[in-house]
């Protein structure tokens, strides 16, 4: 094996040679920015060799044919690409390290001011939607989205799918909706050019609509938002689920001795730590002995996972002390990272039942923060460099679950939950076969 400053050595020679090839005959280079063209290319030079020397996977191999050759690619193309485009390109070439942590954002570069469409968008098993807005374009919420320019929206989700960084196949549909408002994205994958973004839309109950709208200033961000209510004018209340989104944990008895537990980040709260929720949550369920415990993460993207001993010390007593309780845990799309850990734990160490759609990553799974600044651009992002093991030699992308729900625009707009549903109707199943025995 090669030495790390041989395999750095032999990189910084590929990558120069590779760059060193001329734009794509053609490709218009009048008036180009020189320094910003040197600039980017210092950015992309640096990048691999970060990926090369920090990554969990690639520090100890050769970094992959592939992103060596869309490097050069993207490299020859600096000067006619847009610089919320190179944002874009470069979560691209993050891709191929292949996992979900190891990323480049759209925003937040120092250089660059970013742009985005003023809404966010769903992928639901029926289309692609709008579930929010900014202010003034509220009245967008609810209309499917038809076409992106002159491209169905699903072909452009399609074509995004092989570039964007996720842990595994079903990882696309968390990241590629909210991703694909920015502007850069729009560039790339729906052959958006400068000006306002042409989109066909369709609004509840109405018919196709062409229209054009605004690129603006895309705001202070912190990641991928959770799922929100149903912003839909008229829409009834939001259900349990969708209840209280931005609280870390907290609990509720419903009906019929079911305890309903949602847990949406690996955090302590602002004002109770994980372990001291996860004690009371404990006395809790040994005084009221419910029939079953529900355990909902579909909005739980992660966190520190050195903090979920003590919750599943809580879950290991509650089966120990109720033999016929039952477990089940509630995952989604958004279930990531430290919450993909918990539920590699769950999976492992208790008789947990799993419902909903598969989780966005692997029981085991190349995954940590750790933060990478281009300094050119200032652009950020993320170079995975750790390994989580909670199944030692399980290979599964995801956790199957045994009651499955995709969501629908249908249920999500008028606030029903019928995942939940299922699984209240399972518990009561499992009851009534229990008292025969």
């Amino acid at each position: 094996m090669h030495s790390n400053a041989s395999n750095r050595l032999q990189l910084l020679i590929a990558v120069t040679v590779l760059f060193a090839i001329p734009p794509q005959r053609g490709l218009a280079q009048t008036s180009v920015d020189t320094a910003r063209v040197a600039g980017w290319r210092s950015d992309i030079a640096y990048y691999l060799d970060q990926v090369k020397s920090r990554h969990y996977v690639y520090r100890n191999r050769p970094l992959p044919p592939g992103l060596i050759e869309a490097a050069a690619r993207v490299s020859r193309n600096v000067p006619i690409y847009s610089d919320q485009r190179m944002l874009a390109e470069f979560e691209y070439l993050a891709s191929f390290a292949g996992d979900g942590h190891t990323y480049m954002l759209p925003f937040g570069a120092r250089r660059v001011t970013a742009t985005m469409l003023p809404f966010r968008m769903y992928q639901f098993t029926d289309g692609l939607y709008v579930i929010d807005a900014f202010s003034g374009y509220e009245k967008w919420i609810g209309a499917r989205v038809i076409r992106i320019g002159d491209t169905a929206a699903e072909t452009v989700i399609e074509r995004m799918r092989p570039a964007l960084s996720v842990d595994n196949r079903f990882g696309y549909l968390w990241v590629a909706p909210p991703l694909l408002s920015f502007r850069g994205m729009l560039e790339k994958f729906a052959d958006i050019d400068t000006g306002d973004v042409a989109l066909t839309l369709r609004p509840p109950g109405g018919q196709n609509v062409r229209v054009k709208i605004p690129t603006v200033a895309a705001p202070q961000l912190r990641g991928i938002p959770k799922l929100p209510a149903s912003k839909l004018p008229g829409a009834p209340p939001a259900p349990i689920y969708l209840s209280n989104v931005p609280e870390n944990f907290w609990f509720r008895d419903l009906a019929n001795g079911v305890l309903y537990f949602q847990f949406n980040q690996v955090m302590a709260g602002p004002q109770e730590t994980l372990a001291s929720f996860a004690k009371r949550l404990g006395d809790h369920a040994q005084e009221t002995r419910p029939s079953a415990i529900i355990v909902d993460v579909r909005h739980n993207n992660g966190g520190n996972l050195t903090l979920l001993p003590p919750l599943m010390a809580a879950f290991h007593q509650y089966e120990t002390s109720n033999p016929k309780g039952q477990i089940y845990v509630l995952m989604g799309r958004n279930t990531f990272s430290a919450a993909q850990f918990f539920l590699g734990l769950m999976d492992a160490q208790t008789k947990a039942i799993f419902a909903g759609e598969p989780s966005s990553s692997r029981p085991n799974f190349v995954g940590e923060e750790s933060q990478v600044v281009l300094p050119w651009s200032g652009a950020m992002g993320s170079i995975s460099d750790r390994y989580h093991e909670t199944i030692p030699g399980d290979t599964r992308e995801w956790i199957k679950p045994e009651i499955t729900y995709l969501p629908t625009s249908t249920d999500y707009f008028a606030n029903r939950d019928p995942l939940l549903d299922k699984v209240l109707v399972d518990i009561a199943r499992r009851l009534r076969e229990k008292s025969k025995k």
